[in-house]
């Protein structure tokens, strides 16, 4: 992490394709001869700003450095806590008599109410939906095209009752009048109530059945002849929740969230003097719950390092309160739980010095451990989950040894501006007041990413000068270079990729050094090229 956003050492291949182009556009048209050019001067000074984001980047009261990372290892969202599951109601009425019914007259009217397939001894009384559908099938046995209102009375949008009038086929003599459509049911309401809106998980359908009143005649209806409706909630996801969602016992895990922090660190070792993290529940579900975390556990997958934290807050119960509801906006006050983990009463360090790519979680959660104390008025919004944070804060007090970083950067040089070189040399000139070494690699990479080339550079930029204090009390200079051949600069027409490398090794080892505000690199570049100038 220590260099983990390292952006300006990318001059090099701007540099290079710079420096490369100016030397061409000397050539002239004169008889053939070598010439060699001293390309123009690149000057740049690298702070710990420039290595790193700003946004991780903390000053201490004595100008040492910290840096501060947060992560989100889990959440735990409505979709986890529980689901409205796929329902298939059936409404079916049966004629009971004989009749005839004139053209635009009702021979059927019903009234139901429908239970949703909600389990666990979840009971929701309201629901606000933020997407999913309702299938719709109809049959009917009657001989004429007949018009079949359905209203969803506990479905309503901006006060509007979810009302479907649709026409359905004639029967014949072998099979049923049919019909079939899907219906949206975003943004709306369902009042899970009932008729006597004292019901849980129950919708209250309507249905009128109308002869077509473009019939040209009066139709029989027999004894027997059915009417039935099939609708299926499908997908639905509710956005809001209220009920009870019963006590229930949820495992989660194991399970692994990516961790970026790391992620150009490719070799190396690490010791940090202090680490401070904190592990933090944000609660903006409106249920009270209880979690055990089993394990929280680093792990890098380049080189399969894996640790696992030892603390008291593993295996042991963590009650964290329910949620409120503002009824306003924000919609939610969130409840807050807080555990702080440092080298003196964990292994923490062991888990950041590995350099982890991932993060290994398993959690058990217990909602509502205490029964139905919100006299169901839990409450769950899809935007406001349980979320788990690990907070970090590495005060930059460290010990590095081969601290390897790597970047690739997009490189593209075209052959046309380069035909003319044919040798040459680029030579950094760097003063360093960081208390590090620096050692340098540069590979090119083909268009599959595949290093086909490693271009050598000599020496390295040497560590600052530090004092009894380790603090750099004064800079270094150091001189690199990188020799081109006539084949190298070739082989940079064909790069699609650079992939730049640099090794950090601490000075004063095996002491801790801290980095300071004002540390910073001075760094020149020249370039030194021999090219072939052709004339008449």
């Amino acid at each position: 992490m220590i260099f983990a956003k390292l952006k300006s050492y990318q001059f090099i291949a701007l540099f290079i394709i710079g420096t490369l182009t100016f030397s061409c556009k000397k050539i002239l048209d004169k008889p053939t001869w070598d010439t060699e050019l001293l390309a123009p001067v690149i000057k740049t000074t690298l702070t710990l700003n420039n290595l790193l984001s700003d946004s991780v980047i903390q000053t201490n009261p004595d100008s040492s450095l910290k840096l501060v990372y947060q992560s989100d290892v889990f959440n735990i969202d409505v979709d986890s806590i529980f689901k409205i599951p796929d329902t298939t109601l059936v409404e079916e009425y049966v004629i009971p008599l004989s009749s005839t019914v004139a053209p635009g007259g009702s021979f059927y009217s019903n009234n139901e109410e429908k239970e949703l397939n909600v389990s666990n001894g979840v009971e929701l009384n309201y629901a606000k939906i933020e997407s999913g559908y309702i299938d719709l099938e109809i049959f009917s046995d009657i001989k004429e095209k007949v018009i079949v209102n359905l209203k969803i009375l506990s479905a309503t949008k901006n006060g509007d009752t979810l009302s479907i009038v649709e026409t359905i086929d004639a029967a014949t003599v072998s099979q049923p009048g049919y019909f079939t459509l899907q219906y949206d049911l975003s943004e709306y309401e369902l009042d899970l109530t009932g008729l006597n809106h004292n019901e849980n998980n129950t919708l209250v359908t309507y249905a009128i059945g109308t002869v077509d009143p473009n019939a040209s005649s009066s139709v029989n209806i027999n004894a027997g002849d059915k009417i039935i409706i099939n609708y299926s909630f499908v997908d639905v996801v509710p956005f809001y929740v209220r009920g009870y969602f019963g006590t229930q016992n949820y495992h989660y895990g194991p399970d692994t969230t990516l961790y970026d922090a790391f992620n150009r660190i490719k070799g190396g070792t690490l010791d940090l003097e202090q680490v401070d993290v904190s592990l933090d529940f944000e609660n903006g579900i409106g249920v009270d719950a209880q979690l055990i975390v089993n394990q929280l556990s680093s792990f890098n997958s380049n080189n399969a390092q894996y640790a696992s934290l030892n603390h008291s807050v593993i295996g042991s119960p963590i009650n964290i309160n329910r949620a409120q509801e503002t009824h306003s906006v924000p919609e939610v006050n969130y409840t807050y739980y807080h555990n702080d983990f440092t080298t003196s009463n964990s292994n923490i360090d062991e888990l950041l010095e590995l350099f982890p790519n991932q993060l290994i979680y398993e959690v058990d959660l217990a909602i509502n451990p205490l029964g139905n104390i919100s006299g169901n008025n839990d409450f769950v919004f899809k935007k406001h989950p349980l979320k788990t944070n690990l907070n970090i804060e590495m005060p930059l007090s460290l010990v590095a040894n081969q601290l390897t970083l790597v970047d690739t950067i997009d490189f593209n040089l075209d052959e046309e501006n380069i035909k003319n070189v044919i040798e040459g040399n680029l030579f950094v000139y760097a003063e360093n007041g960081f208390p590090f070494d620096a050692v340098f690699n540069l590979d090119l990479l083909d268009a599959n990413q595949q290093i086909f080339k490693t271009l050598q550079v000599n020496n390295y930029i040497a560590s600052g000068l530090v004092n009894a204090s380790l603090k750099v009390e004064q800079p270094t200079s150091s001189v690199l270079s990188m020799p081109l051949s006539t084949s190298d600069i070739q082989d940079l027409t064909l790069a699609k990729k650079l992939q730049l490398k640099i090794a950090f090794t601490t000075a004063a080892q095996p002491n801790f050094i801290k980095i300071y505000s004002h540390y910073k690199i001075d760094i020149k570049v020249v370039a030194d090229f021999v090219y072939q100038v052709n004339g008449n």
